[in-house]
């Protein structure tokens, strides 16, 4: 090679090379796309023959492809990390001999030049094979298929794996000029792969730990430091939306190709075979390690020693000294220099010290923080104590293609976690002040040693500020003690619109309602009078808005109701078409009227008390036979059995208390206990403010029932205990 030699001939000199590379690339695309699509195919053939289904089965071989070539497949993840350590490595590996340096720098080629040269080899090695497999597995697909989709998914793809594959081979080259060793290659491209996420962790360790408030440690630790590394996200652990996921990783492989390119350049050849290249990276890679090791190796004794201090610090002692020891024996590649830089170790000792005791003293005023009602721009209040149902406005409908009708139904359950993201997200809650003296009664609780024998209820308070800093704090606060605050955050009717999506419908959008009550008297009414269904919608929308959370504390949800739109109406049909037609007892035994309501009865229902005077007259109107109490000419006889607190302490009921059992076969005694069991076996179902010391078994006369007394037991209210009881 001379100075007049072509770019394009260097390329193919360094490619001679290079060929072993090229063949493992080749291989392991053969294998991994094009046998494994030959695979699929043959696998979906035999299916399609099986079961007579070929249109059915070719839209599921596209879909399975196209979800198997895509990039939340770990295997490629797995293969393209691979690969960029390879690459990286054939390509620059010289850089760790001294001789081969001092060839390569001797010959009449600009650094730049040399350094691209390797690079887009090593690009191209890897994605020339993966790009011609993947036209030919897709071109496979699309012959057994004729689906549109395989082409442009086949070309997102492609792009989005080159995108990804380049950033991993950019981290790689990056610890390869940072080192003039291949070991310490490895583990500094292993510090850069793991490090920063292995930090979030731990700092959320911390504050899982010592801040009793904890729930979450927001976006620069949740979204931004976890995902500060290659691995993460081409293995996307943290769940990146695609198109953040693309532009995070365009953006990081140009700055990180820059910074190469800006090494290699500024790179002495004398650095070869020593172990760092550029000693001003040497301090700050030690101190992070050694407190990231120390502060780790606390947080493990800590909690392996039940809580010990003492133990704790012997952990970091111990941690830090060994980590300090090991780097330096890998700095000076000589064991004699184990001990070298004791002033750096005690420093960084020391600020672990400081910086554990900031967490484990909340020095900052973690637990402690309020914000001024001046500095929030919106509230949330998410608790089972104000609401325990969310999940049935979260929860989604899934309508897929079956083999049997041509569609399938089900439910996807949304995750308490999701429900309150979503709600921290969407509710704004006026009362401002009401939520700040929720949070107060939350700090005044939120003590060390803090001891409650009430019933504390978990309550997430988000907030929003002004600033755009959001804050959430979970607070663990006896129930009986914010009655009041939970009373006002109730109130607000921006609290209720957030969490009843029905109070921002328009009545023009339902098509259908289902009323699910007791004694099976459901009903499915499909509407066919507007001003009806608009007297229906509007009049439980109004009750709804003005029922306080006084009354809620004292009554129960007799029935639910759901409100219908067509693709719910669409759901529902094919739902109980699926469900039912094809299940000839449940189609005997069941009224459509109960197919319908029990259908799905985990999405789309709100509650119905006996307070909801004007509903109930509208349902009546509309010929829903509504039954508000359970019969008692049903009933044979009811069992109870209870904890008797006589002269017993409430802190020590568990251990000392007597368990008393009575069966009741007198009719007045049975309409008595009738009048304030709380019987909620709707979908819906609330168990606010239960008496968990009563279990109330009903034993019915009729067969039919039988459900009531072989399978449920209820409970009453606290304060409205049957007298012939108590």
């Amino acid at each position: 090679m001379t100075s007049k030699s072509s770019f394009f001939k260097l390329m193919k000199e360094d490619l001679k090379i290079r060929i072993w590379t090229l063949a493992i690339s080749v291989l392991i695309f053969f294998f991994s796309l094009i046998v494994a699509t030959a695979m699929m195919v043959s696998f979906n053939l035999y299916n399609s023959v099986l079961y007579d289904v070929p249109s059915m089965r070719a839209k599921e071989l596209a879909a399975t492809f196209l979800l198997y070539i895509g990039i939340t497949n770990p295997l490629f993840s797995f293969v393209f990390v691979v690969l960029a350590l390879v690459m990286a490595l054939s390509g620059f590996s010289y850089l760790y001999s001294k001789k081969k340096v001092d060839l390569y720098h001797s010959l009449p080629i600009k650094r730049e030049i040399l350094f691209f040269v390797k690079i887009i080899n090593g690009i191209l090695i890897a994605i020339v094979p993966f790009i011609i497999c993947a036209i030919i597995a897709g071109l496979m697909i699309l012959v057994n298929t004729a689906s549109a989709n395989i082409i442009s998914g086949v070309i997102f793809a492609i792009l989005e794996w080159i995108v990804l594959y380049i950033l991993s081979y950019s981290v790689v080259v990056l610890a390869i000029m940072l080192t003039g060793n291949m070991l310490i290659g490895f583990l500094l491209c292993g510090f850069l792969s793991f490090y920063f996420p292995a930090l979030a962790l731990m700092i959320k360790g911390y504050q899982s730990t010592f801040f009793l408030t904890y729930y979450s440690s927001g976006p620069i630790i949740d979204k931004f430091l976890i995902n500060f590394s290659s691995f993460m996200i081409i293995f996307n652990i943290a769940k990146l939306d695609i198109i953040i996921k693309m532009i995070i990783s365009i953006i990081a492989s140009m700055v990180l190709m820059f910074i190469n390119l800006f090494l290699y350049k500024k790179r002495a050849s004398e650095t070869a075979g020593k172990s760092i290249s550029f000693c001003i990276i040497k301090l700050p890679v030690k101190f992070m390690m050694v407190i990231f090791i120390s502060m780790l190796m606390y947080l493990l004794a800590y909690g392996v020693m039940n809580d010990s201090i003492a133990w704790g610090i012997f952990g970091l002692a111990v941690g830090g000294v060994i980590t300090h020891c090991i780097i330096e024996i890998i700095y000076n590649q000589d064991f004699k220099k184990i001990f070298a830089g004791k002033i750096q170790m005690l420093i960084c000792i020391i600020i672990s010290l400081i910086l554990v005791a900031i967490f484990q003293m909340d020095i900052f005023g973690y637990d402690s923080y309020i914000p001024r009602v001046g500095d929030i721009k919106s509230a949330a209040v998410i608790s089972e104590a104000l609401e325990s149902n969310e999940s049935q406005y979260f929860n989604e409908i899934i309508i897929s293609e079956s083999y049997y009708d041509g569609s399938f139904v089900d439910v996807d359950y949304a995750s308490d976690r999701r429900i309150e993201e979503l709600l921290s997200k969407k509710m704004d809650i006026t009362n401002k002040e009401a939520v700040l003296e929720l949070a107060k009664k939350g700090v005044s609780e939120t003590v060390p040693n803090y001891i409650s024998y009430g019933n504390p209820v978990e309550v997430l308070i988000s907030y929003k500020l002004k600033s755009g800093r959001i804050v959430k704090r979970m607070y663990y606060i006896d129930y009986e003690d914010m009655i009041s605050e939970l009373s006002n955050v109730y109130a607000d009717e921006s609290y209720k619109k957030s969490c009843y999506p029905i109070l921002s419908n328009e009545s023009k959008n339902i098509v259908s309602v289902d009323f699910n009550g007791m004694m099976k008297n459901d009903s499915h009414m499909v509407f066919h009078d507007d001003k009806m269904k608009e007297k229906l919608v509007e009049t439980y929308k109004k009750e709804l808005l003005e029922f306080d959370y006084e009354t809620k504390l004292k009554s129960y949800p007799f029935a639910s109701i759901r409100f219908n739109d067509d693709f719910m109406e669409d759901a529902l049909k094919n739902y109980a078409g699926f469900n039912y037609t094809n299940d000839s007892t449940s189609a005997t035994n069941s009224k459509w009227d109960n197919v319908y309501a029990d259908s799905l009865e985990s999405v789309g229902y709100y509650p119905i008390y006996p307070e909801f005077k004007e509903t109930l007259a509208v349902l009546k109107e509309m010929g829903v036979e509504v039954i508000e109490r359970f019969p008692s000419y049903y009933v044979e006889s009811i069992d109870i059995s209870y904890v008797d607190l006589e002269n017993v302490e409430e802190e020590v009921v568990t251990y000392s208390s007597e368990i008393v059992q009575k069966t009741y076969y007198d009719v007045k005694d049975i309409e008595e206990i009738l009048d304030k069991l709380v019987i909620c076996d709707s979908p819906y179902k609330d168990s606010l403010n239960e008496d968990w010391r009563y279990t109330v078994t009903i034993n019915t006369k009729d067969p039919v029932f039988s459900d009531y007394s072989q399978y449920n037991t209820y409970t009453f209210k606290k304060g409205n205990i049957p007298s012939i009881i108590k």
